[in-house]
């Protein structure tokens, strides 16, 4: 019960503070991961980097047309990561991503924002699939085909 409290309370933190469509790299909050340009490598990187990435939200950006982007959570001991993703439908993405969520049916939405941001729960993923599902999520909500990303972190206040 403690941690949906807590994993509500960031989401509603972050939705307040997310970024809004076209969202750009902000030097003085975010450090640029290097040598991470494909969405498994930030993953693996995330999952396998050391205990300080437990305290690390990772921003993926998509520099594509729609200039998208995910924010992913810490991967560290989790069975069940989720990720906001850049959402601009109007409709809920429970409708919109509703072919994704049916091959995907580990993943729930969990939270969204009307033209903003929507949260999706992975249960029981390895970060191979959370992989396929990100960018399964580009294709279906941003119309794009991923080939390189951009990645950077900021580090979580810790309680």
């Amino acid at each position: 019960m403690k941690r949906k409290a807590r994993m509500t309370a960031l989401l509603a933190s972050k939705a307040a503070a997310q970024p809004v469509p076209g969202w750009t790299f902000d030097p003085d909050r975010m450090i640029r991961i290097p040598d991470c340009h494909s969405i498994i490598e930030v993953l693996r990187h995330i999952k396998h980097g050391g205990p300080e990435w437990a305290h690390r939200n990772v921003a993926m950006c998509f520099p594509g047309p729609s200039n998208a982007w995910a924010l992913v959570y810490s991967l560290q001991n989790d069975s069940a990561p989720y990720f906001d993703f850049m959402y601009t439908h109007k409709e809920p993405p429970q409708e919109a991503l509703s072919a994704l969520l049916a091959k995907y049916p580990q993943c729930t939405v969990i939270d969204w924002s009307l033209g903003r941001l929507a949260c999706i729960r992975a249960q029981g993923v390895n970060v191979e699939t959370l992989a396929e599902i990100i960018r399964d999520v580009a294709e279906a909500a941003w119309d794009e085909r991923v080939t390189v990303i951009d990645a950077s972190y900021e580090k979580m206040g810790r309680a």
